[in-house]
């Protein structure tokens, strides 16, 4: 496993378990923290194909999803939402 999947698959990891603890900590995130742990599995899986180019291209939403989703959290955090 080259080093830029295994850092993509280390991210998924600790991004679902943002999402779980945060969801522990308020109930009413807990089905957008299913989802987005979902939808980062589910990106994450396609990393393994056999295919360079569709590997690099999710490779690349991986990349961006995980500085949006930090972003994101950093603003409802700031904002007092979460």
């Amino acid at each position: 496993m080259s080093l830029i999947r295994l850092s993509m698959v280390a991210g998924v990891a600790l991004y679902i378990g943002l999402f779980m603890v945060q969801s522990a900590y308020m109930a009413s995130i807990l089905y957008a923290a299913i989802i987005g742990s979902l939808i980062l599995i589910g990106l994450a899986s396609r990393l393994f194909t056999s295919n360079k180019e569709q590997a690099k291209k999710y490779e690349m939403i991986l990349i961006w999803c995980s500085l949006l989703t930090f972003a994101i959290y950093g603003i409802l955090y700031a904002g007092g939402v979460i």
